[in-house]
């Protein structure tokens, strides 16, 4: 039966000619290996460059895994404690972010297997190398994929199996499909003609590769097509939760969460581990998003939403344990977003005995779905907050961060706090505004968490 959305496609470009670009060369050949092949234990990318890393990749065993934040209308939110005994040779600081190597989902593993008619074939060892018929000039094995590896360990650690395909690969599956419709679908997609419907069905409701496969039935790509065309299934980075101490347990400690009707795949991973589970993980490059030593001193104003609060756990880690050293500590204020109060404050306790012993002078919190709530965002009480955001600001000791959603909620922050320095200057044009505002950013008093 062919999917509606098909049909419908189909029915619009019936009988029209389409624009194809040329099909992608083949250059990638998969052979099974005779006699007896060992692969290694560890994650297939573990010695492979990750981006961003300031360290290898490290053995890290789930010390404690629980569950922080559930119920009705809120994602799951989850609390991990990774042990690690090797020696890192370094020092993270909060704000600092760990790339954990993912897995794909298994059914979406087996899915492939399945359709591809690989059964008997999945767990057998293949070499990886050049076609020696290929066309393609200065052919390469992706960096990414072992020379010698199993199907299924391939299409489990090193491709991505739910990236959105470039029309290239649409391109190269169309001899794949046997089914004349399911064929026309594909050309459509990858055509010059239709553009717009590949930016419908693909670019904006983000079908990945999986999807369009039970879209097009008969297709059935070779395996050797898949390593040519699909992308790295790159590691997913995290916030770091936790202070680094010079005399403690080789510990890292990050909070995630999952969304059950919009799984991610690394989350998917994350949250099936059990007690001891070998997590491979790797300390990631600084950014400006930093807290150190030397700026304990500074008063600070923290602003984050839903898991955008967790790297403020590793700044107050950090501002805990100079405090009971005896060291003096600046003023440090918590803005913080969420859903609703009674189930999806995150790590509240935790911070009230922050509060309580003196490491955080205030939390200001805004729930946008509590009906009784004066404060729905942290807009709000940035607004409320107007006149001490405004005096940190401006002033040569503070420091501003915020964490959270990049494409919206960073933006309006940072129009929010444009908008009051013009109010604070009683001066309507707020171009005087922008322009400080920027320069605070590229002076590091006002720092942004965005995910490089």
């Amino acid at each position: 039966m062919v999917n509606a959305e098909v049909s419908k496609v189909l029915l619009e470009f019936e009988g029209k000619p389409l624009t194809l670009p040329a099909v992608p060369p083949s250059y990638i050949s998969l052979d099974a290996k005779s006699g007896a092949h060992f692969l290694p234990t560890a994650h297939l990318q573990a010695n492979a460059t990750q981006p961003f890393a300031a360290t290898k990749v490290l053995d890290g065993f789930v010390s404690s895994l629980n569950t922080v934040v559930d119920g009705e209308d809120v994602k799951t939110v989850y609390d991990v404690t990774l042990n690690y005994f090797q020696d890192a040779l370094h020092r993270h600081w909060p704000g600092d972010t760990i790339g954990i190597l993912a897995y794909n989902m298994p059914t979406d593993v087996e899915h492939l297997v399945n359709r591809l008619d690989l059964q008997a074939k999945a767990d057998v060892v293949h070499g990886v190398g050049i076609a020696s018929s290929t066309t393609k000039k200065a052919a390469k094995v992706p960096l990414f994929v072992p020379t010698v590896v199993s199907l299924r360990r391939l299409f489990s650690e090193c491709l991505d199996l739910r990236a959105v395909p470039k029309k290239s690969l649409i391109r190269a599956l169309v001899p794949c499909a046997s089914d004349p419709s399911d064929r026309r679908f594909l050309e459509v997609l990858c055509s010059k003609e239709g553009h717009a419907v590949y930016e419908k069905y693909m670019l904006k409701q983000g079908k990945g590769f999986i999807s369009l496969l039970k879209l097009v039935p008969s297709c059935k790509p070779t395996a050797a097509l898949l390593v040519e065309h699909l992308p790295r299934l790159m590691p997913r980075p995290y916030s770091i939760a936790n202070a680094y101490h010079e005399d403690g347990k080789a510990v890292v400690r990050f909070i995630f969460s999952h969304s059950a009707s919009n799984p991610g795949i690394t989350t998917t991973y994350l949250r099936g581990l059990h007690p001891n589970a070998l997590v491979y993980f790797y300390f990631r490059q600084s950014t400006s998003f930093t807290y150190k030593d030397e700026e304990l001193k500074n008063n600070i104003i923290m602003v984050g939403t839903g898991t955008g609060v967790s790297p403020y756990l590793a700044f107050l880690d950090l501002r805990a344990e100079a405090l009971a050293k005896g060291h003096t500590i600046g003023k440090a204020d918590l803005i913080a977003g969420f859903r609703y109060r009674d189930r999806s404050y995150l790590c509240r306790e935790e911070i009230m005995d922050y509060i309580k012993d003196g490491v955080l002078d205030a939390s200001y919190d805004a729930f946008s779905r509590d009906q009784d709530s004066q404060f729905k965002y942290v807009q709000d009480r940035i607004r409320q907050r107007k006149a001490q955001i405004v005096e940190n600001l401006r002033s040569p000791d503070g420091l501003f961060y915020v964490c959270g959603d990049s494409k919206v909620l960073l933006p309006e922050i940072t129009a929010t706090i444009e908008k009051l320095l013009a109010e604070s200057a009683e001066n309507e044009e707020t171009e005087g505004s922008k322009a400080f505002v920027d320069q605070l950013k590229k002076d590091g008093k006002y720092r942004e968490d965005i995910w490089l």
